[in-house]
């Protein structure tokens, strides 16, 4: 038998799952997973505001201290206290130094390139600029960190947004297809393997029409055998969107 006569047959002898076979739209709500993602999606959402606000803030601040050390700092002589490289992954090359200001000592802690931080060590004079009026603002003299960029809030608030919209997208997405679309018998053909140990599922199913077209589920650990028949669920329009149910996000009211 090959596959088309194997998949008319599994079409005529198939019956859909209850809830599946009577009119559309059927009413649909969340599972489990899917209230975790449109939660997650709000903490996103929230997170991409707070992202703008906290960094846009901090660009600022950075910018207008970077102007203030310019045209009203003074420059001062400080000891390296400590020399290191941070735990980040980039593993910037660090220095933390003291000097004195009108009678009272000052600390500060800055990253540096790399030519410059391989010529002090603990002990080492560092130049330094600081304001007068609070010298706790300060940097070195002939270094600092360029500030954040006015648009980069912006940009980070933005990609944070659109993981939550992606989020939220692939809810709709499935709601949609439980909601409206078409069920048909299919057949589990393969596995391809995933990451962290799990593996797809590729399988074939029936078209109203008599095709067979084809589809892949992400990544799963459930896994039915080679062979087993499973229900999908396609657009009526476009077969290539298509899943199989029970869906992880969504489910019949």
């Amino acid at each position: 038998m090959d596959r088309y006569e194997e998949m008319e047959d599994l079409r005529r002898k198939w019956v859909p799952p209850a809830g599946l076979a009577g009119a559309v739209p059927r009413p649909v709500r969340l599972a489990a997973a899917g209230v975790a993602l449109v939660v997650l999606a709000a903490v996103m959402f929230a997170g991409a505001v707070a992202v703008v606000v906290g960094l846009g803030a901090a660009a600022r601040n950075q910018s207008e201290e970077h102007v203030r050390l310019r045209d009203h700092g003074q420059d001062s002589e400080a000891r390296i206290t400590r020399h290191w490289r941070d735990s980040t992954k980039e593993h910037r090359p660090m220095v933390a130094y003291e000097f004195e200001w009108e009678g009272r000592t000052h600390a500060g802690r800055s990253p540096l390139p790399l030519r410059m931080w391989n010529t002090l060590a603990v002990g080492s004079p560092l130049a330094v600029r600081l304001l007068p009026e609070n010298p706790r603002h300060n940097r070195p003299r002939d270094w600092e960190a360029s500030p954040l960029p006015a648009w980069f809030p912006f940009v980070a608030g933005g990609v944070l947004a659109g993981a939550g919209w992606l989020l939220v997208y692939l809810v709709r997405k499935q709601m949609r297809l439980l909601s409206e679309g078409r069920p048909a018998p299919g057949l589990v053909r393969r596995y391809s393997y995933a990451q962290h140990g799990k593996k797809h599922i590729h399988y074939e199913f029936c078209l109203l029409g008599g095709g067979i077209a084809k589809g892949k589920t992400g990544p799963s650990r459930k896994l039915p055998a080679i062979g087993a028949t499973i229900c999908v669920v396609y657009e009526r329009d476009n077969p290539r969107n298509n899943a199989p149910y029970p869906m992880d996000l969504v489910k019949l009211a």
